[in-house]
């Protein structure tokens, strides 16, 4: 195995030369660093990266804990995060929850012995203290975890608004809006709310039916669809996230229903699924890409030794007109 005392000899400079380049530290001329770099080069050097980290105090790992991978937002959002992470360096640990304070917990402590870097944290499922009590940076994922961690998140009020108005126009007198568990603290409730306040505005009845965890489940949307409509014949509308619209698409189009001549629907989310549906949902779309941006940006300033505790909330959200409205 090729050692750094073997870099530094071919590149005829010294093992701390060597070492200060590797680390980006203190002033290198150009003309060594070309030499340092073509040296590790032509001997295929591989770091140790154990020593590198107990040197630097850092791991370059950052944790991952989401609450189903399966969630079309949780596996556009893992994609980016992970892609944005590896071109700054950093690898990932990914945490998958299944939405069970156990495994929560367990990966958390996972974490903290393997001393990640940072941690982002899209599930909640522990009590606000336990979050609060993490002595490393952390930032959320579209969840409240406590007054000390960021948050980024959509402006879901705006998306809730936006659903809301389409079902207007479309003179709609009764959706359903299928709704996850109020019992998680998450921004994206804020759209739920608004978008009951908007159709009661407008006399259109709004029934909220909220998906306990036991029903969050991908396999049951569609008997659950089925047993809502069965027992209430007469909305003219649904709303909820894409993965649901897809399930009350299909439901209605195996039961002759007409759409959107006879019930309308509005996704939230815009991820593939949304995209690749027919007939052409529409949909609210999310602003994955920069969501991904600031959750990292602000992770590694964190890290960096910033203080934030401040909220980010992303306008950039818009309807996507389709051809089931």
């Amino acid at each position: 195995m090729i050692t750094i005392k073997e870099v530094a000899q071919q590149a005829g400079v010294s093992i701390t030369t060597v070492s200060r380049v590797m680390n980006s530290r203190g002033y290198i001329s150009q003309e060594t660093r070309d030499k340092v770099e073509n040296a590790i080069k032509e001997l295929n050097y591989q770091p140790n990266q154990l020593a590198r980290s107990f040197h630097n105090r850092r791991t370059s790992y950052i944790g991952l804990l989401i609450p189903d991978v399966t969630i079309p937002f949780f596996s556009e959002m893992t994609e980016r995060i992970e892609t944005l992470l590896h071109r700054k360096g950093y690898k990932v640990f990914l945490c998958n929850t299944k939405d069970r304070g156990a495994y929560e917990s367990e990966y958390l402590q996972m974490l903290f012995q393997n001393k990640v870097d940072g941690i982002i944290i899209g599930t909640h499922m522990l009590k606000t203290e336990e979050y609060r009590a993490i002595e490393m940076p952390v930032v959320a994922l579209d969840v409240s975890l406590s007054d000390s961690i960021p948050t980024v998140s959509s402006d879901h009020a705006k998306g809730g608004r936006l659903a809301a108005e389409e079902f207007v126009r479309n003179r709609c007198k009764c959706v359903l809006q299928l709704e996850g568990d109020i019992n998680v603290k998450t921004p994206s409730f804020i759209r739920n709310n608004v978008f009951a306040e908007i159709l009661k505005e407008n006399e259109i009845r709004c029934m909220d039916y909220e998906l306990s965890a036991n029903e969050f489940q991908r396999e049951r949307y569609y008997e659950i669809v089925e047993a809502i409509f069965k027992e209430h014949p007469e909305i003219d509308g649904v709303f909820s996230s894409d993965l649901i619209i897809a399930n009350a698409m299909k439901f209605l189009l195996d039961n002759g229903r007409k759409i959107p001549e006879e019930v309308k629907l509005v996704g939230y989310d815009g991820g593939d699924i949304a995209r690749l549906m027919y007939p052409t949902m529409t949909y609210v779309e999310q602003p994955f890409d920069l969501i991904a941006e600031q959750i990292v940006d602000i992770l590694i300033r964190k890290i960096e030794g910033e203080k934030i505790s401040c909220n980010t909330m992303l306008s950039e959200i818009h309807l996507v007109k389709g051809d089931t409205t």
